[in-house]
């Protein structure tokens, strides 16, 4: 059997007995009552998780291959560092508040120290992690860069392998190709389980985002396959209070509350239509329709649904109203997701209907934001701040706008336009917007 350094692999002892140099460890330990699984670190109690013929097995990460009381997990050591060449292509140029980050990030990781980069979206978050990846990479240490959202990470490995064409840049996420080895790996957080002290460098991308923000067995992914020698940057637009304090606690944190192209964040216009459910009333049709026909003047619209039900009937309102080859939409569950987010970047669509799936780290030029039902649970304050996010992130003004519509006024809707301006506020005290 091939063991690839860093990866954990579920055996047993026949599998490796005649092997040396290898981590070993039980794959499930006594944990007093219960029973602990040591690749997810999830605890349970025996009899829940019992198989016919004795042995026990984790429930939790059974999606990643079944661990049992009878499997030991088994990782090679990865290999001492090696420095070499590594060709670097950016050919864009960091705002100074950016490269102030920027060199901080490298300083903080050379002395093992965990960072928290929490910036607005759109300020450039992984530019300013290219001169921290390219010190990495040049000195041969390993660098795993993950986010909760498939999506992200799709985004992600192309603009990666972009700046270093001549390094292999691996992308993993669940279905993907089997593992093989690479000095610079894309992934889910949830493909961080199948590793053990296997990088140096951990970057988490949209820590708040679900389902990393509340799944203690992904934090403990993060710990696990992180190296003795190693430390961890965390990104967020929209980090928590708890994550912020501790991050200062350790000064770790970075903060940035403008964009690179020193524009203020568009503050979102709350429209009023007090049934929002398909069919509209002749009134909230009209008056729907009108704002619909005033974004599209300058730009595509995203236009967020609350469900994959009034996404769909939104999608065919639209067709009626605006042209059937002008609007299209997309969903997690939807096999064409990737196919359909490409087109949307050629300008395929008008009109985008989306659900939450496109709430963060996705980019798209020339584009408006209209939500449907703001005011529905599933739009939190967080939520809401990412999809605003989503408009004029890059390129020239292009009078993008963000519209929430509303039929009742929400802590969310209140706190997200609220943040909005006080971080407008903050970024021009510290001198970074051109406009007043």
């Amino acid at each position: 059997m091939k063991f690839y350094p860093g990866y954990q692999y579920v055996c047993q002892v026949t599998e490796f007995e005649r092997e040396s140099d290898l981590i070993v460890q039980k794959g499930l330990i006594k944990d007093g009552k219960n029973y602990r699984c040591q690749r997810c670190n999830t605890s349970f109690l025996a009899h829940e998780n019992r198989l016919p013929d004795g042995r026990y097995y984790c429930r939790e990460c059974l999606l990643l291959g079944r661990v049992t009381s009878s499997h030991y997990l088994v990782t090679k050591p990865i290999k001492k560092p090696v420095k070499k060449a590594v060709t670097f292509c950016f050919k864009g140029k960091l705002t100074p508040a950016q490269e102030k980050i920027s060199q901080g990030l490298v300083q903080n990781f050379i002395k093992q120290k965990n960072s928290l980069v929490y910036a607005v979206t759109g300020a450039g978050k992984t530019e300013m992690l290219f001169s921290l990846l390219y010190y990495c990479l040049t000195e041969g240490l390993t660098v795993a860069f993950c986010s909760p959202r498939v999506d992200v990470c799709c985004e992600i490995q192309p603009r990666l392998q972009q700046v270093f064409p001549k390094l292999s840049v691996g992308l993993r996420y669940y279905g993907a190709k089997p593992y093989e080895p690479t000095p610079l790996l894309v992934c889910t957080t949830h493909q961080l389980l199948y590793f053990k002290a296997a990088f140096h460098l951990i970057v988490v991308d949209e820590i708040d985002a679900f389902p990393y923000a509340h799944d203690k067995k992904l934090h403990f992914a993060v710990s696990n396959a992180l190296h003795e020698s190693g430390a961890s940057v965390f990104l967020s637009a929209t980090p928590s209070e708890l994550e912020i304090k501790k991050a200062q606690q350790q000064a770790g944190l970075f903060c940035l509350p403008a964009r690179y192209h020193r524009r203020k964040l568009p503050v979102p216009k709350l429209v009023r239509i007090k049934k929002q459910s398909l069919p509209l009333t002749f009134r909230n049709k009209r008056v729907f329709l009108q704002w619909i026909k005033h974004l599209l003047l300058h730009n595509h619209i995203l236009l967020f649904c609350a469900s994959i039900s009034q996404l769909k009937a939104m999608e065919e309102f639209l067709k009626k109203e605006v042209g059937k080859d002008a609007v299209g939409s997309v969903h997690a569950a939807d096999p064409k997701r990737q196919e359909k987010i490409s087109d949307m970047r050629q300008n395929a669509f008008q009109i985008f209907c989306c659900s939450t799936i496109l709430e963060r780290g996705v980019t798209f030029s020339n584009v408006s934001v209209l939500v449907f039902e703001a005011d529905h649970q599933i739009f939190t304050k967080a939520t809401l701040l990412q999809i605003a996010g989503r408009a004029d992130r890059k390129g020239e003004f292009s009078h993008s706008e963000i519209i929430f519509c509303f039929s009742q006024m929400t802590p969310a809707l209140k706190g997200a336009i609220k943040e909005i301006k006080e971080l407008n506020q903050k970024a021009q005290k510290a001198g970074l917007l051109n406009e007043v």
